[in-house]
């Protein structure tokens, strides 16, 4: 078949891509909407040479990495939420919880993504506190180790906490529309799939060029097909005979 004869043949099937993209887009909403509300709160913390050094900073970039793993570690976590006040478990923030690192910045993000805002807020808050005041800590050992009286005071990296988030009011997901319009795009698709299989599983000859072209035969007469006109009419002249 030529593709303008495809194109028309597909055309006629519509309906089925239209009810491939509306099944699919159903099925999406009703289980995007039954899933429950989440919350994204996030934090960042910054690496910064103390004082402004070079290869000081370039040490801070290269442990920034560990400095994550650091802090996705459930010992790190208990105690950052003990020292909170907090009785979340250990276990379930861990789970919620993401680290981002971006390097050029000299950055860890700390986010977490949970069903209770004020929940999220605290594993969020707890931990860059916690993270904040053990480097604190290192930092003060470091100024106290002993060395010789003209020596320099020693570098060291300082942690600054950027944000202070709250619990939102907003949730992030579950997306509903996007989800939703995805879904149909994807059944849309699959329906535009399903009718061109059809189209081409469909070996019936339709019109007298089909059967010049597949058979290589002169088509020499075709017999019209009767509708309801001509129905009526044979019946009205078997009643007049």
């Amino acid at each position: 078949m030529r593709p303008e004869e495809i194109a028309v043949a597909l055309l006629r099937r519509w309906w089925i891509v239209a009810l491939a993209a509306l099944v699919a887009g159903l099925v999406a909403y009703a289980a995007t909407s039954a899933q429950a509300k989440t919350y994204t709160v996030s934090a960042r913390v910054m690496a910064i040479a103390e004082p402004p050094d070079y290869w000081l900073d370039l040490y801070a970039k290269n442990r920034l990495a560990s400095y994550r793993d650091l802090i996705n570690n459930w010992e790190f976590v208990r105690e950052a939420l003990a020292s909170a006040g907090s009785d979340i478990d250990p276990g379930h923030a861990q789970s919620v919880l993401l680290m981002g690192h971006n390097p050029d910045a000299n950055i860890i993000h700390i986010v977490v993504t949970d069903t209770n805002p004020t929940r999220a807020a605290t594993i969020v808050n707890a931990l860059a506190d916690a993270f904040v005041a053990r480097n604190a800590t290192e930092n003060e050992r470091i100024r106290d180790e002993p060395r010789a009286i003209d020596a320099n005071e020693p570098g060291v990296i300082e942690m600054v906490k950027l944000d202070a988030p709250t619990a939102p009011s907003v949730p992030s997901g579950p997306r509903v529309r996007v989800n939703t319009a995805a879904a149909a795009l994807l059944g849309a698709l699959a329906g535009l799939m399903i009718a061109f299989a059809l189209l081409y599983l469909d070996d019936t000859l339709k019109k007298p060029v089909d059967v010049e072209r597949h058979l290589r035969l002169d088509v020499l007469a075709t017999v019209p097909a009767r509708g309801a006109e001509g129905d009526a009419a044979d019946r009205a002249g078997g009643r007049e005979s």
